[in-house]
């Protein structure tokens, strides 16, 4: 399946109606109360969120760098530092075509390590 056809039968699934990428191949998901971003980006679906400020959590950065050696700690995706707004954030890539169940699973994945860290954060 696309981006496109990953996106509606993910909205079917969850009793999303019309939901699907935009003109500029973007859409997002709010599950309960984790925002999820979808990006169409040349045969690839970058799945995005946002775990929280950076700032004053200086003491998580190592932690932060052990998880995303090798993917281990964050379900093969990424944690990065957006400058601009100052939080941390989780990315992970699907390569396209997926099947659907495949991309289920990476998203059921993505969103457990989402809150895992954003629990984390809320900890310190």
């Amino acid at each position: 399946m696309n981006a496109q056809e990953l996106v509606s039968s993910l909205a079917t699934r969850i009793g999303l109606s019309g939901l699907s990428l935009a003109e500029t191949g973007a859409c997002s998901v709010i599950f309960e109360e984790d925002e999820v971003v979808f990006e169409d980006n040349n045969q690839k679906l970058f799945v995005f969120a946002e775990i929280g400020p950076a700032a004053g959590r200086e003491t998580l950065y190592a932690d932060l760098l052990d998880a995303n050696h090798l993917g281990h700690g964050t379900a093969y995706g990424s944690i990065g530092l957006d400058r601009q707004r100052d939080v941390f954030t989780l990315c992970r890539v699907v390569e396209l075509p997926c099947e659907y169940e495949q991309f289920e699973e990476q998203l059921a994945l993505f969103i457990n390590v989402l809150r895992h860290w954003k629990k984390q954060l809320s900890e310190l």
